[in-house]
């Protein structure tokens, strides 16, 4: 039965869902924040232009469907092709180590997607159309978990499922629904787990978390809170995500604040909290153990670099992992990125700069505190 109500579209279902609504309002409301704030903290022309057009397609299509069209924008690969770079990566990872999983996964239904494209003035496009392309797209997902669970001591993997909520691709090992955002988010999470050895009582902080991925998974492994810090829509996305994923747990919901003291105890009470970027600089030294920042940082321009690296050194006390693209030129800012210049201050060391074993135009650079 096909479970993707996408399909077979010319033209976008209408979205009046509640759910739809109480997003697009909230973004609307952290868009209008932000465009009173100075400007290292506006998005780059890059997201600006990004944000704009998620903003309308989450109105068009339903945040009941967003995992069918946002997170292409977030790193997520729509890969239908065994000649594609990733999967013959994988492949190469899966025939050194060959196990089961991959050919035990299975489609129940349809997995198309439809790609907003990233360049001005392109209409939507749907993709993974055919039986054969997302048959490919499925043994891609089952590649890519046997790959992010090949070593898993701590049994982590079992524990893990991909949400419903947001309509995935109906990609399916054995009855466990799982995906290529989760399989990913599991690889990411293990860079940073040894230094949220604090379990509830850790926190994880994340610049540019995209609808909350790492986020679920970290919460889901190892009970850590967890903050956002993004622009809209991103933020109100991950802000009802997360929320309706978690309805247990205390969640600081995004509003304008101008003064950490304003918010600091209702904050220190919340596992879950959400900020836009501008509040990132009302953040205390060494407020979070962890920060993470995801196919983020190479999207801005070249000050904000400077300003958003800063402010994460002072606001961790032990570890910032990074992944973007290890050379990247943003044509709408024109302005050009090396990862190689993201580098440690006085304090801190550089424990990890490779480049990412499954897309390997990324780099991942780990910076762990040697300030004790």
């Amino acid at each position: 039965m096909d479970n993707n109500p996408l399909a077979g579209h010319d033209t976008a279902p209408s979205a009046d869902s509640l759910a739809t609504a109480h997003v697009v309002g909230r973004s609307s409301q952290m868009k209008q924040w932000l465009s009173e704030r100075t400007r290292l903290f506006r998005p780059s022309q890059f997201w600006e232009h990004l944000s704009t057009e998620d903003h309308k397609t989450i109105g068009k299509w339903g945040v009941e469907n967003f995992k069918r069209f946002l997170p292409q924008h977030y790193f997520n690969w729509p890969v239908d092709h065994p000649a594609h770079p990733q999967f013959a990566a994988l492949l190469r990872s899966w025939m050194d180590t060959p196990t089961l999983t991959p050919v035990c996964v299975r489609r129940r239904g349809s997995a198309e997607l439809i790609l907003v494209p990233a360049k001005l003035n392109q209409p939507p496009v749907k993709w993974l159309t055919t039986p054969a392309t997302q048959d490919v797209y499925t043994f891609f997902v089952g590649l890519l978990w046997a790959h992010a669970t090949r070593v898993d001591p701590d049994n982590l993997a079992s524990l893990l499922s991909e949400p419903t909520l947001g309509n995935p691709a109906p990609t399916y090992l054995e009855d466990r629904l799982i995906s290529q955002d989760l399989a990913n988010s599991l690889r990411e999470f293990r860079r940073i787990q040894p230094y949220l050895s604090g379990g509830s009582s850790a926190t994880l902080a994340e610049l540019g978390a995209g609808y909350g991925r790492l986020g679920y998974l970290a919460i889901t492994a190892c009970s850590c809170r967890y903050w956002v810090i993004d622009i809209p829509p991103a933020l109100a996305l991950s802000e009802w995500y997360l929320s309706t994923l978690f309805p247990d747990r205390r969640i600081f919901c995004w509003r304008p604040f101008t003064a950490w003291s304003d918010v600091e105890h209702e904050i220190a009470r919340a596992d879950i909290a959400f900020f836009t970027t501008d509040q990132l600089e009302l953040f205390p030294e060494n407020a979070v153990d962890a920060f993470a920042s995801i196919s983020t940082i190479h999207e801005m321009t070249h000050d904000q670099i400077e300003v958003y690296m800063a402010l994460q050194f002072r606001s961790t006390s032990r570890a910032i992992y990074t992944k973007n693209w290890t050379k990247w030129f943003n044509d709408f800012d024109q302005t050009s990125f090396e990862s190689n210049n993201l580098r440690a201050p006085q304090g801190w060391l550089t424990i990890l700069n490779t480049a990412d074993d499954v897309i390997s135009d990324f780099t991942e650079l780990l910076f762990i505190s040697n300030r004790d």
